[in-house]
């Protein structure tokens, strides 16, 4: 895994060596930052499921201001802890080894406010769905924050998650990546 845009170019990534992580593959990847454009240049990012923390990292050397990464795995925040050292992120970077839905509950505004969060939970699983909807309802983020939803094209996204609304569908074989904004408090859609 290498990092495909910004001051980190080309520098690589430890990979992970244990099962059950399936990192966001580099064209997944570059075509989300592609879609994000300038939206990432001193935005707040937030990686929810992180595993090897790469998404976060290559927003970090696209310039984000700061980066928040999260996985209930102690081996995977060790790895992005690792990561972020290798290429100098660390003092930019908080690395929270916490489940994701709970972090949403209880710690999720300590750290914020967000204008970007990238959600990649594992595809069999309903933990990307219930993250989108306690995201849709919080106050940390901020206004007109984009949310990248990253999911097994078989799952269908809804339109909404509460004050999020999705902008569009992208798809890259069996991946979609889902975005969405958040719309004002004072909206009344869906």
């Amino acid at each position: 895994m290498r990092i495909s845009g910004g001051e980190s170019r080309g520098r690589s990534l430890k990979a992970p060596k244990h099962k059950g992580l399936r990192p966001t593959s580099d064209k997944v990847r570059e075509a989300l930052f592609s879609i994000l454009a300038d939206r990432v240049d001193g935005a707040v990012f937030l990686e929810l499921f992180a595993g090897t923390g790469a998404v976060g990292i290559e927003a970090l050397s696209r310039g984000a201001s700061r980066a928040v990464f999260v996985d209930s795995s102690q081996k995977a925040a060790r790895l992005v802890r690792e990561n972020l050292d290798t290429l100098g992120y660390r003092d930019r970077a908080a690395v929270v080894s916490k489940d994701c839905l709970q972090f949403l509950k209880t710690t999720v505004s300590e750290l914020g406010p967000y204008d970007i969060v990238f959600v990649d939970p594992p595809y069999h699983e309903d933990a990307g769905e219930k993250a989108m909807q306690a995201l849709g309802e919080l106050v940390c983020l901020s206004e007109g924050a984009a949310v990248a939803y990253e999911h097994f094209k078989k799952l269908h996204a809804p339109d909404r998650f509460g004050r999020l609304s999705k902008r569009k569908d992208y798809v890259y074989g069996d991946t979609v990546l889902s975005v969405y904004t958040l719309t004002s408090a004072d909206d009344k859609e869906g």
